[in-house]
């Protein structure tokens, strides 16, 4: 307790030690405002972008959701004709690959 008895006093008479005190008091304050400044900004533009890509992803799940029924509809339409007339042909004697063998890569 003495110890600080000694520091009081020490700030009550010394002008030049009130100075410090009162200049390291206020330079805190205003970094501790601009910190405070800074969170709030970063947390407000933080909020505002999420909310940017929650909008975004509506749109996509979406545009998805259109792409899919089409193609739900389209996948009804294709038949023999339809793969005919584009061009397809049947496959008379398919090949299929293996990893049986070395000498053999493909067979019949």
């Amino acid at each position: 307790m003495n110890k600080a008895k000694t520091i009081t006093q020490t700030l009550s008479n010394d002008t030049n030690a009130q100075r410090t005190v009162f200049k390291f008091l206020v330079s805190s304050l205003v970094l501790l405002s601009l910190v405070y400044i800074y969170f709030i900004g970063s947390i407000t533009f933080n909020v505002l972008a999420r909310k940017s890509l929650e909008n975004n992803m509506r749109e996509v799940g979406s545009s998805v959701n259109n792409l899919e029924l089409t193609y739900l509809s389209l996948s009804n339409s294709v038949d023999k004709n339809f793969a005919l007339s584009s061009g397809f042909v049947d496959a008379s004697a398919p090949i299929f690959a293996t990893r049986a063998g070395v000498s053999r890569v493909a067979f019949r």
